[in-house]
């Protein structure tokens, strides 16, 4: 998502289209935490916003950047301003999640998600209005430094999407958004839950790159996406104490039943001890191995101390290092950070073998 980074901070008015899933909102949600960061404001994400807060805000905007994300679909135009009557007329006072973005010394990024579908007629003009003159009723506008964010879903994923007004269109910079790659997921991952994940995830996408993202079949079955493996990798270490059933249901509710399937499948499969001492013993029995249980044996041999990978294992992983750089780099993925410090700065010359497979791993 390289060129979104860089549009972000340069364009207003963008629009991105793509899969549902594959972190569009998110982001957008970090890049805008990372431009609070460079103007040196205080991130207030005013979905969330407390009356402390909003006080603050009006009384000093410009130490503040503002953050909101609406969803297209729920909001009317009749949400967007109450009236107050004044002796003999009456005026619209906007909400005050809109009126801190109104507010002329503040920056911010309105976000507006599932623009592609929204049907109504009124909906659709309310938001051509606030996309194209950033009015949002009766002569009430976003500050000029408030970017306006919008994200949708193109026909092939989402059966309710239709297509934006070609006004519309001709405002707004469009990007197509493809998914992340298995690594870049993996880093995100690391980046938001650490440790904490289950990390067999990435070893069963490794081997199975194409169960990343796959289209619905059905609209009464959930389907493999990066926000639903997510969720899965999440929520597999707070089950290691359920029943592998359990397990298995929750895998098929959060990628469908034929994924959930497989992924329930590969995590049924197990590695003897004898068998990775066969493997440690004569490498080239590990490369004879299916590609599955390869990578069971790299996930098995991440979870084990750093001073049995550097003697009992040692053989092993360098034939890997040697014959197989992709799974060598799974291997150190599936490390926690520090057991993977620890391991490269002792195999210094071995790493520095493949430092271009690596460098993003080990940095």
């Amino acid at each position: 998502m390289t060129e979104i980074r860089h549009l972000f901070f340069a364009a207003d008015r963008l629009l991105l289209l793509g899969p549902p899933g594959i972190g569009k909102t998110e982001v957008i949600r970090q890049l805008a935490k990372e431009e609070a960061e460079r103007l040196g404001r205080i991130f207030i994400d005013v979905g969330s916003m407390t009356k402390e807060q909003f006080d603050e805000i009006c009384a000093s905007p410009e130490r503040y950047y503002v953050y909101l994300r609406v969803v297209a679909p729920t909001v009317f135009p009749d949400e967007l301003g109450y009236p107050r009557v004044e002796g003999r007329y009456a005026d619209l006072l906007p909400f005050a999640k809109l009126y801190v973005m109104s507010l002329p010394s503040i920056r911010g990024t309105l976000f507006i998600d599932e623009i592609t579908n929204v049907h109504t007629e009124p909906q659709i003009t309310m938001f051509f209005s606030l996309i194209q003159e950033k009015e949002f009723s009766w002569g009430l506008k976003l500050s000029k430094e408030v970017r306006i964010v919008l994200a949708g879903n193109t026909p092939e994923w989402s059966a309710v999407a239709r297509e934006l007004p070609e006004a519309l269109c001709a405002r707004m910079t469009i990007i197509y958004v493809e998914p992340p790659t298995i690594d870049e997921w993996a880093s995100f991952m690391y980046s938001m839950y650490g440790d904490g994940w289950e990390k067999l995830v990435y070893a069963y996408l490794k081997m199975s790159p194409e169960d990343f993202l796959r289209q619905p079949s059905s609209r009464w079955e959930n389907f493999p996406c990066p926000r639903n493996w997510t969720e899965l990798a999440a929520l597999l270490p707070m089950l290691v104490n359920a029943p592998e059933h359990v397990k298995e249901e929750v895998a098929r509710g959060r990628l469908g039943g034929e994924t959930g399937a497989k992924f329930a499948a590969f995590m049924r499969e197990r590695l003897t001890e004898e068998e990775l001492e066969r493997f440690a013993a004569q490498p080239e029995e590990f490369f004879a191995e299916r590609l599955s249980k390869r990578i069971l044996a790299v996930y098995v041999l991440s979870s084990r101390p750093v001073e049995e990978l550097l003697t009992r294992y040692d053989g092993l992983l360098r034939a890997i290092a040697e014959r197989d750089k992709e799974l060598f780099v799974v291997f150190l993925r599936l490390m926690s950070r520090e057991k993977r410090l620890r391991y490269a700065e002792a195999r210094t010359n071995l790493i520095s073998t493949i430092a271009e497979y690596i460098k993003d791993v080990v940095a």
